[in-house]
């Protein structure tokens, strides 16, 4: 297992060592309720239930990525691939956990908060399952895009054709910021189970992979190359409008520990003080460190 990134070096250490640091990865893809408002949902998600994982021990990245409609328009065709999706099928928020090892995902499987607690409220609001520390829109354009292998191809050979002819080469286009490929396994019924929470997949086409695109601007996305795409039945394009990081290097971040209203308060008023290691220790004790420290 490769050492532990210095803590001390968070905001001088490139974002993707940090993130390659992590060996093990949890996604997962979430509908809100129908009866709610999606504002009610969505503030629900992160200043009630996200800051839950901020207490929990285990993991190196937690963050919360708000998603907008499916952008097929932003392709060109390509024989034998889809890039539409029906719109009940298309999740609008996905959890993103990173965890440096095996033992950190224990650790975390085995609190009473993931375990129980944040299980157990995921109801409330779901209704169907550059600068690291990103808080609110992204500053480059940013997309989720979700592909669906052909019929009947293994996972395994799915996940090696995604990582070299996927997005190798589109990591190789100079408009692309930033790349993050996420290999998915079939889709299955979450270990975190929340009751209340329908597991259903809302369609047939349920997603091997993902990848996460920070483009220069949103037509780099028609001049990728799309050799790779043979193999791929569909690709969906979720613009992300809003992402929240909870947890970065296995420590809160400020959101994680006030929730994203109180900060972005204390901003506005110019209290600076309040953001301060001596305070945010004062008020919240070993929790300010990380469960880890």
């Amino acid at each position: 297992m490769a050492p532990r990134p210095d803590l001390a070096s968070l905001d001088v250490v490139d974002t993707a060592e940090l993130e390659n640091a992590a060996e093990l990865a949890l996604t997962a893809f979430c509908w809100w309720r129908s009866d709610l408002s999606r504002d009610v949902c969505e503030t629900y998600w992160r200043d009630v239930h996200g800051i839950m994982f901020a207490r929990a021990p285990g993991l190196w990245q937690y963050r919360q990525l708000r998603l907008a409609a499916n952008r097929p328009d932003l392709w060109p065709a390509v024989p034998g691939v889809s890039f539409d999706v029906p719109d009940e099928a298309q999740p609008q928020g996905m959890p993103h956990g990173l965890f440096l090892a095996e033992a950190d995902l224990a650790a975390f499987g085995g609190h009473p908060l993931p375990r129980e607690t944040i299980p157990n409220d995921a109801h409330h609001f779901i209704g169907r399952i550059g600068e690291p520390a990103v808080q609110g829109p992204p500053p480059l354009p940013t997309f989720v895009v979700c592909l669906v292998p052909a019929d009947g191809a293994p996972a395994e050979g799915f996940h090696r054709h995604l990582i070299e002819r996927v997005a190798r080469p589109w990591s190789e286009h100079p408009g692309v910021m930033r790349l993050r490929v996420e290999p998915l396994p079939p889709y299955g019924e979450s270990a975190m189970s929340s009751p209340g929470v329908p597991l259903e997949w809302p369609g047939d086409e349920t997603y091997l992979g993902w990848i996460e695109l920070a483009l220069r601007d949103e037509s780099v996305v028609g001049d990728l190359p799309t050799g790779g795409l043979t193999g791929v039945k569909a690709v969906h394009t979720y613009p992300v409008r809003e992402i929240y990081t909870i947890t970065f290097g296995e420590r809160p971040t400020e959101v994680g520990l006030r929730g994203y209203p109180a900060v972005q308060t204390i901003i506005a008023a110019g209290a600076g003080d309040q953001r301060g290691e001596d305070v945010l220790r004062r008020i919240f004790g070993d929790a300010a460190r990380g469960r880890s420290a």
